[in-house]
């Protein structure tokens, strides 16, 4: 054991009077000396004035730490001029493991004698030992306090025996004090701890309930334009079938009576025979293209809210980026008062994914849409050439990535051009309930879910990179399976 002192301390008023060891007298004195310290600091007062008031060498604090090894913790350690260094010992074959046994030990003289396994008690040139248990209100045992001198005891038991007790009965407090303030302390982790995921919770259920809404509602829709839909394209076919016969029937009376009387003759003029013969094609074959474009919707709803499927599946990211994009479609498109934004997808040849269609998904609309948001924002500040100087624009790559442990991962970025997030807040965006759109227009909880679905359901990453001024940028990492898709790059 090392009894090095660590740094030289000025001796109080206390220790002075203590020099007369009238401690009947001192000792009250000494007691309102420490009674407003707290700390390491009470120990430190209380080791030294415990050496001081019995007239020895030695005084320290010990806190008893019982487990398989059971040992003692050196609160303080007076070493005769200056503190010593704390430290830990084991109990077994020390005077203090009998105190543990006893409550109350003293040892006069011939103390290394009496415990030769002892080696601290070799370096300290230890002679005499005195010590006290220390117990906590209800009688447990919480360590002790030891004295020792390098010369045999000369004070009477009862004057030792009395002035142990009165700091012993001190440092239970302190020491249980301390017990007390750590265990709030605990209990202050674990409350937060339960808000976390209090609020984790909370933010789950918001999630299960948005993907079930979404995805019924979707699924909803898309089953009741499927039957008429159905309908519609089922007699496209015969529509243009009947047209052109029609047509092709039309033409050939043209062709072998071609002086029609008058009443045919101005029924021809007056529905523009000939201009009907070349609009009707281009009619069928424009409803036919709109049919055609409902049923790719109706597949994209299918595809987003897959309510029967199971949770995790093998998938291709490309179809469900491609579904979001056509349920999105209308604000991509524009309209009178807000201009197109431009996709630029740039695909990779990337393997499949095992994760949740529906989830994931989930995410990639969130992002797309405060994409989109974002676009329509910075328009607010950019009019007439301003915008045809720079176009809204929405950039989706995906491609193969290996990360630190050669691990290949799927890297799906969503990029935009708008005037990205100011810095004091970019650090914020996947806090639940964290918003920076007015009352009633966000819950904050998009990205907050977008996080966890990834991080914790996917186990990837979801990362914001953005400057303002220039755009933002979103990039999913998501583990990948060594099974390519094979598909061509889309642009």
């Amino acid at each position: 054991m090392n009894v090095t002192p660590h740094s030289p301390e000025e001796m109080s008023p206390q220790a002075d009077v203590l020099k007369s060891h009238h401690w009947k007298n001192d000792l009250p004195l000494i007691v309102e000396g420490i009674a407003s310290q707290v700390g390491e600091e009470f120990f430190r007062s209380c080791a030294r004035y415990l050496a001081e008031s019995l007239g020895v060498k030695y005084g320290l604090i010990v806190k008893f730490i019982f487990d398989e090894n059971p040992r003692g913790q050196v609160l303080a350690f007076w070493a005769g001029d200056d503190f010593g260094p704390n430290f830990e010992y084991e109990l077994a074959g020390t005077p203090c493991g009998v105190v543990v046994e006893t409550g109350l030990k003293v040892y006069k003289d011939n103390i290394q004698a009496r415990f030769p396994k002892d080696l601290d008690l070799v370096e300290l040139g230890a002679e005499s030992y005195l010590g006290i248990a220390i117990h906590d209100s209800r009688g447990t045992i919480l360590g002790h306090l030891a004295a020792m001198d390098t010369q045999p005891l000369t004070r009477s038991y009862d004057d030792q025996e009395a002035i142990l007790k009165i700091f012993a009965a001190r440092s239970a407090g302190e020491i249980e004090r301390q017990a007390n303030e750590q265990e709030l302390v605990k209990q202050n982790q674990r409350l937060k701890k339960a808000l976390r995921d209090l609020q984790d919770a909370q933010t789950k259920l918001v999630q299960a309930e948005k993907l079930s809404s979404l995805g019924h509602m979707a699924a909803g829709l898309a089953h009741e334009i499927n039957n008429p839909m159905t309908f519609i394209r089922g007699n496209l076919s015969h529509l243009d079938q009947y047209s052109n016969d029609l047509l092709s029937l039309i033409h050939l009376y043209r062709q072998e009576y071609p002086q029609p009387n008058e009443r045919i003759q101005a029924m021809t003029e007056l529905m523009d025979l000939d201009f009907l013969q070349q609009d009707m094609p281009k009619i069928v074959s424009s409803m036919q293209i709109g049919s055609q474009r409902v049923c790719e919707i109706v597949n994209s709803f299918g595809s987003f809210s897959r309510l029967n499927e199971s949770d995790f599946k093998v998938v291709d990211i490309h179809n469900g980026l491609e579904a979001v994009l056509m349920i999105l479609q209308n604000r991509i498109s524009g309209s009178l008062d807000k201009p197109k934004v431009e996709v630029i997808k740039s695909y990779g040849e990337i393997p499949f994914v095992y994760c949740s269609p529906r989830q994931l998904n989930q995410v990639f609309l969130d992002i797309l849409t405060n994409a989109l948001d974002a676009l329509e924002n910075a328009d607010q500040g950019r009019f007439g050439a301003g915008l045809e100087d720079q176009p809204r624009r929405i950039w989706l790559t995906t491609s193969v990535q290996q990360d630190p442990a050669s691990q290949q991962q799927i890297l799906i970025s969503i990029k935009d051009n708008g005037w990205g997030i100011p810095e004091e807040i970019k650090g914020r965006i996947f806090d639940p309930f964290f918003t920076t759109k007015p009352v009633g227009e966000g819950t904050g909880l998009g990205l907050s879910v977008s996080h966890q679905i990834i991080t914790e359901i996917h186990k990837g990453t979801l990362s914001c990179h953005s400057r303002v001024g220039q755009g933002t940028e979103f990039r999913v990492t998501l583990p990948a399976l060594m099974m390519p898709v094979g598909l061509q790059t889309t642009c």
